[in-house]
């Protein structure tokens, strides 16, 4: 039997709606204000709740701010007067799950119910499923558009918090060196545009990406990305280009104070830095990163 917080300073309408609810079989818990709400939601964490909004616009959606914060997963639905629509609006955008006027009440409230749970149900249960998952791993075979690296980045740290991986400000070092090591492939191995340029003059560089990736070989050429993150946890990003390659013996050093200047120096010590282990393949077309548990890893 599923649990409904009923918020309504109107104890009549409350107890009316209360009364609908318990015809469906619903438990219900009432509240006549948002102490008493929050009071109950302490107490026992409802499946839903029902929250009329009116009067003081800052206590509506202070409640609702409230509620998601405390029980974020469960589906908080609002109710309102005829025009108080535009504080409902509010109400959503501070985290209600759904709207319902109080003319409809009594003939929707029960259908609008069935479906907020239905949705909360299945959320739940995908949690669940992915708490179990151990490993997870993804592929990406992007074009040379240095505008999509965000977007690889982006899945990267989800990927790293799906599986609970390090903290949060070790995420946005892996984050910076994977930005490096696929914008590396997209500038240096797929359109094969020189340090030096890229430490040049900063418009002849980016004139010199738009030339090259609208051009034969170049535009024909992909970054592939492997990226598998496990619970140990481990990281594994693998970015390979379609390029000419280079000698990875011949890789400049990057603690070299000189090489650290230099735009592709300065993005291998980062590499080097966040990621516990760094190699390349003997053409040097794909670079294999790895980085596994730390004092940081979340429980």
């Amino acid at each position: 039997m599923a649990t409904i917080l009923l918020v309504d300073d109107n104890a009549v309408e409350r107890r009316h709606l209360a009364g609908i609810l318990a015809g469906a079989e619903y438990a219900v818990v009432e509240a006549a204000n948002g102490d008493e709400a929050l009071a109950a939601v302490a107490n026992a964490a409802p499946d839903a709740v029902v929250c009329d909004i009116h009067g003081s616009e800052r206590d509506s959606l202070a409640l609702v701010a409230a509620l998601r914060r405390e029980v974020p997963s469960v589906p908080v639905l609002v109710t309102a007067i005829f025009g108080s629509e535009e504080l409902a609006v509010k109400a959503l955008r501070a985290g209600a799950s759904n709207y319902l006027p109080k003319r409809n009440i009594a003939r929707d409230i029960l259908q609008v119910l069935d479906e907020l749970l239905s949705v909360a149900q299945s959320q739940s249960q995908q949690a669940v499923f992915l708490g179990r998952m151990t490993a997870v791993e993804h592929e990406f075979v992007i074009e040379n558009n240095p505008d999509l690296v965000s977007h690889v980045v982006s899945h990267v740290e989800s990927m790293m918090s799906q599986m609970r991986q390090f903290s949060e400000s070790e995420r946005v070092q892996v984050g910076v060196a994977v930005h490096e090591a696929v914008l590396n492939a997209i500038v240096h191995g797929n359109l094969e545009i020189s340090s030096e340029l890229k430490a040049g003059d900063w418009d002849e560089y980016h004139t010199a990406v738009s030339e090259r990736a609208k051009s034969d070989p170049y535009q024909r050429r992909r970054v592939s990305i492997t990226v598998r993150a496990t619970r140990e946890p481990m990281l594994m990003v693998r970015v390979r280009d379609q390029g000419p390659g280079f000698d990875p013996s011949k890789l400049p050093d990057p603690t070299d104070p000189k090489n650290i200047e230099t735009g592709s120096g300065r993005g291998m010590l980062l590499i080097r830095t966040f990621f516990d282990t760094v190699e390349h393949s003997p053409n040097g077309n794909e670079i294999t990163m790895v980085k596994r548990e730390s004092l940081g890893r979340m429980d």
